[in-house]
């Protein structure tokens, strides 16, 4: 019960009327711990009538300010599962519905900063639009419209979310931004110019086919490989920390083969210790590893792709 007095305080200090509901409520049901129930039941329905008077809009605003300061602390941990968890939030704050334009630009664009990282580049994009149209002074929506675009190999795309962005302001990022899609459209074009020159080359279009397959089986191994290690990760973390809390008289047994050989307990730490130490290793390497074989497997995918649609056209005229 003395838990639900401190929640109870801390909500009343927050104002939340919502969280004061749910506390009362759990008091009343865990019988009111020495309040009387008629004296519960005259705060909810106090609180009720608060509720009914409060202002929506303001409600709404604060649901939605409170996400996305959900979804900043969740991007900070710089994890996987904390930007699905920003994703979620930030989403929760555009569900709000709240009236404010700017509020609701900075969930678009911290929503599509997310996707550019789970590798969601159109939707990253998509997002990006919707807070540039309800906040065009934000230069950040241009400089992450611009790098979804990059990622999609969509220059001429990259390079007009730059040219909107320095009309509302000169900003030295956003030129340098444009100046490399300038580059990499020119150079996108010269190498269509150079495929459309060339004749078909089965072997060569083969053996790039041949390439790419081969890329894609290496990619889903390491997959595989980084999955098993962080599982693996994740067991012996769990296993040390049981160990740890154990007595120190507790017995622990070592597997060996088919057998369990009794083990001094300070040996077993150690030896989980350094499981740990080496899997927290190996896992950034795999996953850097990965990455650049992604990208590998990438631009061969692209390389084809450029290919194929390069000797269609002339054939479909």
């Amino acid at each position: 019960m003395e838990e639900i007095q401190q929640d109870l305080l801390a909500a009343k200090e927050s104002g939340d009327l919502d969280k004061i509901k749910e506390t009362l409520l759990r008091a009343k049901a865990a019988g009111g711990g020495g309040t009387a129930p008629a004296t519960i039941d005259q705060a909810l329905k106090d609180v009720d009538t608060a509720i009914a008077g409060a202002d929506p809009g303001a409600n709404a605003r604060k649901r939605a300010e409170e996400s996305k300061l959900k979804g900043n602390a969740s991007l900070k941990e710089g994890t996987k599962s904390g930007a699905r968890e920003a994703l979620v939030h930030f989403t929760a704050g555009l569900a709000a519905n709240c009236s404010d334009s700017v509020l609701n630009a900075q969930l678009h664009g911290n929503r599509a900063h997310v996707r550019i990282q789970l590798r969601q580049f159109v939707e990253a994009v998509d997002d990006c639009r919707k807070a540039i149209d309800l906040d065009p002074s934000n230069l950040k929506h241009y400089w992450r419209a611009t790098k979804a675009s990059m990622h999609l190999d969509l220059w001429q795309s990259g390079i007009d979310f730059c040219n909107q962005g320095l009309e509302q302001k000169d900003d030295a990022d956003l030129a340098k931004l444009r100046a490399t899609c300038m580059d990499k459209l020119s150079a996108q074009q010269q190498r269509k110019t150079e495929l459309i020159s060339r004749e078909f080359n089965a072997e060569e279009a083969m053996a790039l086919q041949e390439r790419v397959n081969s890329l894609r089986e290496q990619v889903d191994i390491l997959k595989s490989q980084v999955a098993s290690r962080q599982r693996e990760g994740q067991r012996t973390e769990l296993t040390r920390k049981v160990v740890h809390e154990l007595p120190e008289s507790t017995p622990l047994y070592n597997a060996v083969g088919r057998c369990f050989i009794r083990e001094d307990q300070v040996k077993i730490k150690e030896s989980l210790q350094k499981q740990v130490d080496h899997l927290e290793e190996e896992v950034p390497k795999l996953q850097k590893s990965l990455t650049e074989l992604e990208k590998r497997k990438e631009s061969a995918e692209k390389e084809l792709m450029e290919m194929m649609h390069t000797y269609r056209q002339p054939a479909a005229a």
